[in-house]
């Protein structure tokens, strides 16, 4: 069983994380623009500051300086919100960060880069202009990029020990404040790629990646007790993924519905909707996210409501699909 029996939480995950990966290897630089408090480190600014680089309010030469520290022979892990490290410095992260070469790299994919964004889509209360809610697609865009999100804190700290042995541009989007531990350390191994069942059933089937795991999770128990059945794949790699994985789970049922905290277009469910149409015929698929529209801001609660992505409604929109 993946999943722990009972929900804990972290506080301040990347926190921990950072500075475990940082004592254990000091060639890893975790870069910062101005946003150490907010991004959660605090541990290796204070007390390996060697292994700490803040650029000040300036994104894109975050990412700039983050691709020279690599081709300098070091692993950067450059953090930032994720609409800032994505919007405001994509030129950045595709030619500096997701070309190049340095010393212990192949050419074909270059140095490592790692690129961190916090309060995805909408985990961040603010409106508009700090929800990225493209990012994934934006990095999948990427030639030879890693586009990573993952759903707790297992997942993310497992994502980000498997980024640093990974040579080219990986993007992970990151977990900050209380974040919920739901997979068991002792049973989850992350691969690049892999995709997991969380719930064993038929009926119709539910793929969903990052926060929106945690949401998935939240009405498949719903449905469970309502005696849906169902089933629950956890992708947390958008690229590269196992497409074998996501086509036998999509054809061993007669619906899909994907959920993810990104819009619906360029995401996990273009994602789906590409591998299923390659194989040809197979279940229609139904995307649940972030519509093509602004979405409010407030509580992350009330934003979820407010798109019809709280537990309740999630629930009711696919127990009417699975009839």
């Amino acid at each position: 069983m993946l999943l722990t029996g009972e929900r804990t939480f972290d506080p301040a995950p990347f926190d921990a994380i950072s500075y475990d990966l940082c004592a254990r290897r000091s060639d890893v630089v975790i870069l910062s623009a101005d946003l150490s408090k907010y991004c959660q480190v605090v541990r290796v600014k204070n007390e390996l500051p060697e292994q700490h680089l803040d650029v000040g309010m300036a994104e894109q030469n975050l990412l700039s300086v983050a691709a020279g520290v690599a081709k300098g022979g070091y692993i950067p892990i450059a953090t930032c919100f994720a609409c800032y490290i994505t919007r405001r410095a994509y030129d950045q992260m595709m030619i500096c960060m997701g070309t190049g070469s340095g010393p212990g790299t192949n050419r074909t994919h270059g140095p490592t880069n790692i690129a961190v964004g916090f309060t995805p889509g909408i985990a961040n209360p603010a409106r508009i202009h700090h929800q990225a809610a493209e990012d994934l697609g934006m990095v999948r865009a990427i030639p030879n990029a890693a586009v990573i999100d993952p759903m707790d804190s297992t997942d993310f700290r497992a994502a980000l020990d498997a980024a640093v042995e990974r040579p080219g541009l990986t993007y992970i989007r990151g977990h900050r404040g209380n974040t919920p531990r739901l997979l068991d350390p002792a049973q989850f191994t992350f691969e690049l790629g892999k995709t997991y069942r969380l719930r064993e059933g038929s009926g119709i089937g539910i793929i969903a990646t990052g926060h929106a795991s945690q949401w998935a999770l939240e009405a498949s128990d719903l449905l469970q007790d309502r005696g849906v059945d169902h089933s629950l794949l956890h992708v947390p790699t958008i690229k590269p993924v196992n497409e074998i994985e996501i086509a036998d789970f999509s054809f061993a049922h007669h619906r899909v519905v994907t959920i993810e905290n990104h819009q619906i277009v360029t995401g996990l469910g273009s994602l789906v909707a590409e591998i299923v149409s390659d194989v040809g015929g197979g279940p229609r698929i139904t995307r649940m996210g972030l519509p093509n529209r602004w979405a409010p801001g407030g509580t992350l609660p009330y934003i979820r409501a407010q798109l019809g992505l709280d537990a309740q409604t999630l629930a009711m929109r696919i127990e009417g699909l699975a009839r």
